[in-house]
């Protein structure tokens, strides 16, 4: 018995199944975050001049501690976590003193500075995971 060599195509159907765009894991996107991250910290230290003097003059000591890992874009060492932390503690120390005018102002600051500090973590969690999964691989540098 001779088999075709040619399969009919009427008798074939194709079945093509679109699904939307994934979304990227965190570990895809770890200059996303850590870029985020930095434009937060951006974002918090323009808003500091819009606070009233008291409040800018207190927070002095923590901006000028900040801006050098913000200006550098640099915000995944510890010491840079640890400033933005400082800078965090210091704005919960006034919140009490901050004038009803300003809160929101206030709090869109310690937002954005929230926000650096996660995305800091995250990415230096990410890239921690990383090395632990490399070296259990056997991946030993």
């Amino acid at each position: 018995m001779d088999l075709p060599t040619i399969i009919p195509t009427q008798n074939n159907h194709r079945v093509v199944h679109f699904s939307g765009d994934m979304p990227r894991g965190d570990f895809e996107r770890l200059e996303e975050l850590a870029a985020d991250g930095v434009a937060a910290a951006r974002e918090a230290l323009a808003l500091v001049p819009l606070l009233p003097v008291p409040l800018f003059n207190a927070l002095q000591p923590q901006l000028m501690a900040l801006f050098p890992h913000v200006e550098r874009r640099r915000l995944l060492g510890e010491r840079a976590r640890e400033e933005l932390e400082l800078f965090v503690q210091e704005m919960n120390r006034l919140r009490p003193e901050v004038p009803e005018a300003d809160e929101e102002a206030f709090k869109e600051i310690g937002r954005l500075l929230l926000a650096s500090i996660d995305a800091s973590h995250r990415v230096a969690d990410l890239v921690a995971a990383e090395q632990q999964i490399g070296w259990l691989r056997g991946i030993r540098d």
